[in-house]
């Protein structure tokens, strides 16, 4: 693979992998300081490809409000992902830990709003190639990560969003 340079990961090294990346220092758009941005490529990756991927986050902002538009609609069906994911932070983590993380004083209070707003953007990841999953921001509940748990919206070729939930 050539060597490419991402606009916001700066110079890339593929190496013999097929991912390559870098964290965000200063995030894109004001979203994901600290976030880790991954490309994922294949030997048919060029600079021009590359570019035209990273385009799409010239407005992460309305990217990640789309994400929570999809976030906010699962979460009226209990067996969503997003409300599985949701349920796990407020039933498998301890209360103390639960109150600290969305800052409430009881987990009881977490509504589906409170909820939302303490997803924190950690990793951004394109592939410019591939047909079902050519953009995904992952999603945790804070910034300091208390699982190993995400929250992801991903995007197809089509501009449709669907959730999913990795560890």
């Amino acid at each position: 693979m050539n060597q490419m340079t991402s606009r916001f990961a700066g110079p890339l090294d593929f190496g013999d992998d097929a991912l390559a990346g870098a964290m965000l220092p200063a995030g894109i758009d004001g979203f994901g300081v600290g976030a880790w941005y991954w490309i994922q490529g294949d030997e048919t990756l060029n600079q021009s490809e590359l570019d035209k991927a990273e385009v799409a986050l010239s407005d992460v902002q309305t990217l990640v409000a789309a994400a929570s538009v999809a976030f906010a609609a699962e979460l009226t069906d209990p067996q969503s992902t997003s409300s599985l994911f949701r349920d796990f932070h407020l039933e498998e983590i301890p209360e103390e830990m639960v109150c600290d993380l969305f800052d409430v004083d009881t987990g009881e209070v977490v509504t589906d709003g409170v909820f939302l707003d303490h997803l924190v953007l950690v990793g951004i990841a394109i592939s410019p190639a591939a047909t079902e999953r050519v953009l995904a921001l992952d999603f945790a509940i804070g910034a300091d990560k208390p699982t190993d748990q995400l929250l992801v919206a991903v995007w197809d070729r089509n501009g449709t969003v669907t959730v999913h939930h990795e560890s």
